[in-house]
């Protein structure tokens, strides 16, 4: 019967562009896969850095993490004693 009906051109409960009135498709799935291919056009257009580009970022990010890893370090040198100080005159 079901064979049919859709030989026939009854309209079947699903939807020919492939949506669904799922919540969970909805939601969940359908952003996923539209994150998924956006992310795969996404990586072909992307070039990848010519050697002189790619030590410049290198030197860039090693930089920063010294900058970031001095001023944690003279944080931590000074707030070592003035913690010491505090507690010990508690």
């Amino acid at each position: 019967m079901r064979a049919s009906l859709a030989s026939s051109g009854v309209e079947m409960s699903r939807r020919d562009d492939g949506a669904s009135d799922d919540p969970l498709t909805q939601m969940v799935i359908a952003p996923s896969i539209k994150f998924f291919r956006d992310s795969q056009m996404l990586v072909r257009r992307c070039a990848k850095p010519d050697k002189k580009e790619f030590k410049k970022i290198t030197l860039a990010t090693a930089t920063g993490f010294l900058i970031m890893g001095f001023i944690g370090f003279f944080v931590k040198l000074i707030f070592i004693p003035l913690n010491n100080i505090i507690v010990g005159s508690l």
